[in-house]
C-alpha cells in the first residue's frame, strides 16, 4: 500500500512533467519521463551537502536552469517563453537568463539554432525554386519566423555570403518585420533563402 508522501511526490513529479512538457519535442519528453526524477534528486542533494549552494536565488536559478538544458532540453536553445511557461519565472527575468544560458554555451545552442534556421526556411523551398525558375527569385519573399538565437544564425550566414560576392551579386538581405513576444520575423527573398539553405549545406556559413 502506498503512503501518503510517495503518493504525494508521485502527484509533483506528475505535475512537473506536465509543466516541462509545455511545447517540448518527443525526444525531450522521453527524457523527462526518465531523467526529471534523478535529476531533481541530484539538485537537492548537491544543496543538502553543501557542493552547490549560491550566494542569491538568482545565481541558484541560472545554475539549476542550466542543468535541465544540458540533461533534458539537448534539442532546444533556452528561450525567454518556454522558461516562463515552464517554470514560472517572469517574462522579463526569463529573457535575461536565456540570454546569459545562450552565451554560456554558444557552441551548443548554436548547432540548435542552426538546425531551426534550416528547417524553418525548407518550409519555403520548394515556393522558392519555383519563383526562381520564373525569374522572381529576387522580388518573391516569404515572412518567416525565427527564435532570437536562429536570427542570429542567419545574420551569421548571410554575412559570410555577403563578403564573398561582388555587391551586385550578393542577395537581397532578409527584411527585419514587426514582431510579437520572443519571435523574430523577416521576410527573405526567395534567391535569397536558397542561397542561405545552400550555404548551410555546404558548411560555408559556419
Amino acid at each position: 500500500m502506498a503512503k501518503p508522501e510517495d503518493d504525494a511526490r508521485k502527484a509533483l513529479l506528475d505535475r512537473a512533467q506536465a509543466l516541462l512538457s509545455n511545447d517540448a519535442s518527443p525526444t525531450v519528453k522521453k527524457s523527462l519521463k526518465s531523467n526529471l526524477e534523478p535529476l531533481a534528486a541530484t539538485l537537492l542533494l548537491e544543496w543538502i551537502v553543501g557542493d552547490k549552494r549560491f550566494e542569491s536565488q538568482s545565481q541558484q536559478t541560472e545554475y539549476w536552469l542550466s542543468r535541465f538544458y544540458e540533461g533534458i532540453f539537448v534539442d532546444e536553445q533556452p528561450d525567454a517563453t518556454r522558461i516562463y511557461e515552464r517554470f514560472g519565472i517572469n517574462l522579463a527575468r526569463a529573457g535575461y537568463l536565456a540570454r546569459l544560458l545562450r552565451a554560456r554555451r554558444a557552441s551548443q545552442w548554436r548547432q540548435a539554432a542552426r538546425a531551426e534556421l534550416k528547417m524553418q526556411l525548407e518550409r519555403y523551398k520548394a515556393r522558392a525554386e519555383e519563383a526562381r525558375k520564373e525569374g522572381q527569385g529576387h522580388v518573391t519573399e516569404f515572412d518567416v519566423s525565427l527564435s532570437p538565437g536562429a536570427a542570429d544564425e542567419m545574420r551569421v550566414v548571410y554575412d559570410r555570403l555577403a563578403a564573398f560576392m561582388a555587391e551586385r551579386e550578393r542577395p537581397k538581405p532578409p527584411k527585419a518585420k514587426p514582431g510579437f513576444g520572443n519571435s523574430r520575423w523577416f521576410g527573405v527573398p526567395a534567391e535569397t533563402l536558397l542561397s542561405i539553405l545552400e550555404a548551410i549545406a555546404t558548411g560555408d556559413g559556419t
